[in-house]
C-alpha cells in the first residue's frame, strides 16, 4: 500500500501561465508553499509530484497514468481549461478508480480528492467525481453582478492564506491517516509511524500566520 508520492497535483497548465514577466505561476506558487507547510505540519519531508510542462507523446501520458495510481492523495485544481480537458478528467477518473481497488476514496469520511476551485464554475458543471465536494474555493463570487475574483497569491491577500491554510492541515490529516493504514499493513515499515501517531491525536493549534 505504500504510495511513490503523498500528492499528485492535477491542473490544466494553461493556469500557471502569468500575466507579466518576472512572476511565478499560481500553481507553481501553491506546490512550493504546500510543500513547505506540510513539511511543518508533519515534521518531515512529503513528496508532491506534478507534470512540469505539457507533454505530447503516449509515452509520457503513461507515465501520468502511472504515478496518479500510485498517489496518497489528489489536488485537482478546478478551472475553465481544466473542465474541458479530456487528460485532466482522465487523470481525476484513474485516481478514483485505482483508490477504490485499494485502501478506498474515502478515509475517516474524508475524500482523497481535494478539490481547489481556482476560477468560478458553477457547480453542475464540476466533474461528477468531485460534484459532492465543496472544496476550497479560491475567489469571491458577487451574485448581484455575476463576476468572480481569485484571491491573489501574494503576501497581502489574507483571504488565500486562510483558504491556504485550510487545504494544507486537511491534507497533513489525511496523510497521517493513511500513513497508519500503511503502518498497520506492513508492521515492518513503521519507520516514524508512532510520530505520525502521536501527531494525530495532538490538538490542531497550528499557527496560521505565514511569511
Amino acid at each position: 500500500m505504500g504510495f511513490e508520492d503523498d500528492v499528485f497535483i492535477s491542473y490544466a497548465h494553461v493556469d500557471n501561465e502569468t500575466l507579466a514577466a518576472g512572476q511565478d505561476g499560481w500553481i507553481s506558487l501553491l506546490h512550493e508553499r504546500l510543500r513547505k507547510r506540510l513539511r511543518q505540519l508533519l515534521g518531515e519531508e512529503v513528496k508532491i509530484w506534478r507534470d512540469p510542462k505539457l507533454q505530447g507523446n503516449d509515452e509520457f501520458a503513461d507515465t501520468l497514468v502511472i504515478r496518479v495510481s500510485k498517489a496518497g492523495v489528489l489536488l485537482s485544481v478546478i478551472s475553465p481549461r481544466y473542465i474541458k480537458s479530456d487528460w485532466r478528467r482522465k487523470e481525476l477518473s484513474h485516481f478514483c478508480h485505482e483508490a477504490d481497488r485499494g485502501v478506498g476514496l474515502t478515509i475517516n469520511n474524508k475524500s482523497r480528492v481535494f478539490k481547489v476551485v481556482k476560477t468560478h464554475i458553477p457547480r453542475e458543471r464540476h466533474p461528477p467525481e468531485l460534484s459532492g465536494s465543496l472544496g476550497y474555493e479560491f475567489y469571491e463570487y458577487d451574485e448581484a453582478t455575476g463576476k468572480a475574483r481569485e484571491f491573489r497569491a501574494d503576501l497581502d491577500d489574507r483571504r488565500y492564506w486562510d483558504k491556504f491554510e485550510d487545504l494544507a492541515q486537511d491534507i497533513s490529516q489525511q496523510l497521517i491517516h493513511l500513513r497508519s493504514l500503511s503502518s498497520a499493513a506492513n508492521p515492518a515499515a513503521k519507520t516514524g509511524a508512532s510520530s505520525f501517531e502521536e501527531m494525530a491525536a495532538m490538538p490542531s493549534s497550528y499557527p496560521t500566520r505565514h511569511s
